[in-house]
């Protein structure tokens, strides 16, 4: 009776689980394409960014089960650009059922009150996304100008019908349908078609586009093409060849200055080694709010430092001592400098105290300076600064709090870790021997004897 009771328990529980969760079903199939496969996206800062993949099924069918990270849309397709994507609302335990046939989504049976607006401006507006996205019936402006002007007109209509019991969606949801609009607008223009219209052809909406509050918030970083769209309106509104800091100049949110300066080619794509990625960083770094932001922004940090062969500059880093003073590795160039990552819970760190404490003592009135991090947690701070008083450890000392920048800019994953960068501010290793080991000295001597001015470039 006991494992009855427990197995009608683990089954109850397994099916609110799974009552709790998100699920997509459908069917594709296609008179063009033999797809083997369909991923499911979430969107992240104006793009589409892999969750889950799942093979077709013999008669094309499909399901996603998931956990939805936030309420918003989602996306199902291919990561080819040409071949399809697809956008889905989702709320928690939401359920939706789709029809995928060549370029063009339906939606199937009973839906939620989010999917059934999104079902209907997708309707309206599949002919104008595939005729400006994927080239459908090798449109020209002679026939889809007439054809979005009519959308258009009812745009206006349609977007009063957005009244569901959500709020957050309907006002997304009218964002949406003007965003999607300028979006086909733009990348109609801007793609390879057989005849193009003079300027006095253009329709008014063209002259509608530029608008200075277009961008006070961040909701075009929801949408499935929203980089795409930040790209066009940035080209479109400076009309020609023009700085990037003129172009963040049409967009008010910060987030989406940050959004547009890591796609752009007017920034990342100029950028050919580490100290030009440095200079991005430290010019537009303020911008870089979300977490996607900033977990790009580390990628390409290893990216272009693990890239660079000869002298590298250092990757600064900026701490508080055990006074509170902010003190950072570039305000000791011209000087030689040790830098010793550590923690006070950390045994083998400990161990090499007294060696190191040795060797300032050797190296004492040299142009050398020994810095000591610490990446003991926030919480921890006051039993450092007591360790720093107790032991008088001596050179400078930082608190990182945590595994913080340092740790992701030299990757290290266990410490101590010990690096030494020369008079000029340049790498010299970021794996050096321990003070226990002798040829560390050897190391800091060889780097002292090197000549200061000519490694400084003075006279």
């Amino acid at each position: 009776m006991k494992k009855l009771v427990m197995l009608a328990l683990a089954m109850l529980l397994g099916s609110t689980l799974f009552a709790q969760m998100n699920e997509i079903r459908g069917t594709v199939g296609s008179d063009a394409y033999h797809d083997q496969d369909i991923t499911l996206f979430a969107i992240e800062d104006g793009e589409p960014v892999e969750v889950a993949k799942t093979k077709l099924a013999a008669d094309g069918s499909f399901g996603f089960l998931f956990t939805p990270a936030y309420e918003g849309f989602y996306v199902i397709g291919w990561p080819d650009f040409s071949r399809g994507k697809f956008a889905i609302y989702f709320k928690k335990g939401d359920k939706a059922e789709v029809s995928i046939y060549n370029k063009s989504m339906k939606f199937v049976g009973k839906q939620t009150p989010e999917n059934t607006i999104l079902s209907s401006w997708i309707q309206q507006t599949e002919s104008l996304k595939n005729k400006s996205l994927h080239f459908a019936n090798n449109s020209t402006y002679r026939d889809f100008f007439p054809e979005f002007t009519n959308v258009a007109a009812k745009a206006e209509e349609f977007r009063k019908t957005i009244n569901t019991k959500n709020a957050g969606f309907n006002e997304l949801m009218k964002k949406v349908t003007g965003y999607d609009l300028d979006l086909y607008a733009l990348n109609f223009m801007r793609s390879p078609r057989f005849e193009y219209p003079k300027k006095e052809e253009l329709i008014p909406y063209y002259n509608t586009i530029v608008s200075k509050d277009k961008f006070n918030n961040d909701e075009v970083l929801r949408m499935l093409y929203g980089k795409r769209f930040m790209d066009l309106y940035a080209d479109y509104a400076v009309q020609g060849r023009s700085t990037l800091d003129n172009r963040l100049t049409f967009f008010n949110s910060d987030k989406v200055k940050g959004a547009y300066v890591l796609s752009t080619g007017l920034a990342m794509k100029q950028v050919k080694n580490y100290a030009q990625f440095q200079a991005i960083v430290e010019t537009y770094g303020k911008y870089f709010q979300s977490e996607y932001q900033k977990k790009a922004v580390e990628k390409l940090n290893t990216k272009y430092y693990t890239a660079e062969t000869g002298a590298k500059p250092a990757a600064n880093f900026t701490y508080a001592d055990q006074n509170d003073k902010m003190v950072s590795l570039s305000d000791f160039k011209g000087k030689v400098v040790l830098v010793d990552v550590w923690a006070t819970w950390c045994g083998p760190c400990k161990q090499e105290i007294p060696p190191l404490k040795e060797l300032e003592k050797e190296f004492h009135g040299k142009d050398i300076v020994f810095i000591s991090v610490s990446l003991d947690e926030e919480k921890d701070k006051q039993k450092w600064k007591n360790m720093v008083k107790d032991m008088n450890l001596e050179g400078v000392q930082l608190f990182a709090s945590g595994w913080s920048k340092i740790t992701q800019d030299y990757d290290i994953k266990a410490i101590p870790r010990f690096m030494v960068f020369d008079k000029k501010g340049n790498v010299v290793t970021v794996d050096a021997p321990r003070p226990s080991n002798p040829k560390l000295k050897e190391l800091l001597l060889s780097e002292l004897s090197k000549n200061p001015e000519a490694v400084l470039g003075t006279k």
